[in-house]
């Protein structure tokens, strides 16, 4: 590898690192605190709910955990009031996960937070940089999952 793309990177690396800590360090004032009841497995569960509702296999797939164990902590986001589970009507073997009504506030309180990092950090951006920025990160982001396919 040319040492001046391994230095590139590794600054890219650190800085992303650094970023992820600050953003991290806002969440935490602004959410965990209110969520501090949730582990980041049941957190990534209400992330993927975010988007749509998934059937159990589907969350175990995705956290590389088995469905058993998966179950168990959809169990305890069950309990908390996170989300709710029912039998899928067009193939009853299935369970279907969503959100519930605290499920929706968290996600709500989530998406607080990220329009509190847009406007204290990427709205300082010039809109030509947020968007070459984006090109980057699509790119990248293609690159990663063609890699994670091979």
């Amino acid at each position: 590898m040319d040492k001046d793309l391994a230095s590139i990177s590794k600054k890219i690396l650190d800085c992303s690192n650094a970023l992820s800590g600050i953003f991290l360090e806002d969440y935490n004032k602004l959410v965990a605190g209110e969520f501090g009841d949730l582990s980041t497995k049941q957190q990534v569960i209400l992330e993927l709910l975010r988007v749509q509702t998934r059937t159990v296999n589907e969350i175990a797939q995705f956290l590389s955990i088995t469905a058993s164990a998966a179950s168990q902590l959809i169990s305890k986001l069950e309990k908390l009031g996170y989300i709710k589970r029912e039998i899928n009507p067009h193939n009853r073997r299935e369970i279907i996960v969503h959100l519930g009504e605290k499920g929706l506030y968290y996600n709500q309180m989530i998406e607080k937070n990220q329009l509190y990092i847009i406007e204290k950090y990427y709205a300082k951006l010039p809109q030509d940089d947020l968007e070459k920025l984006l090109d980057i990160h699509e790119k990248l982001y293609n690159i990663a999952v063609k890699a994670q396919q091979d």
